[in-house]
Parts: C-alpha cells; sequence; structure tokens
C-alpha cells in the first residue's frame, strides 16, 4: 500500500520572509471548529510587504493572483 506524502508547511508571519520562486498557499480561517482552508496554492512572483499583498502564479488557474495577508494566512509549502 502506498502512502501519499504530505507536504511540510510553515506558517508565515512577515512578508519579508518570502522569496521569489518559494511555493506557497493562502488558507482562510472558516471558524474555531474547522481547519484552515486553503484558497490559492502557487508560486511568489512579487512581493509589496508596505501593503501586505504577494502576488503568485496561482497552481489551479495559471494566472497570476493577488494575495492580501490581512485577509488570509500564508503558508511556506516545502
Amino acid at each position: 500500500m502506498l502512502k501519499v506524502a504530505t507536504p511540510h508547511t510553515t506558517r508565515i508571519r512577515a512578508i519579508s520572509q518570502l522569496h521569489r520562486g518559494d511555493e506557497i498557499e493562502a488558507r482562510l480561517s472558516v471558524g474555531p471548529a474547522y481547519d484552515d482552508v486553503v484558497i490559492r496554492r502557487g508560486c511568489v512572483q512579487e512581493t509589496a510587504p508596505g501593503i501586505g499583498v504577494v502576488w503568485i502564479m496561482d497552481h489551479a488557474s495559471g494566472m497570476r493572483k493577488a494575495i492580501n495577508t490581512d485577509e488570509c494566512s500564508v503558508w511556506r509549502v516545502a
């Protein structure tokens, strides 16, 4: 029987910790009794720490998407 490998994730608390090319997930909290929901996953293209925004190339859509860190948590996927 094969096991599915789950990627190791680390929460990013400051955008300055991110670099171009990092794989990240944006997660939205849906309530205290539920796990966070992954709303975006992709590769970092650009960061703007001053306004709290990270732009990624979204894996699901193949499009460039902005992530507002005031609205969701950011996790590095290793």
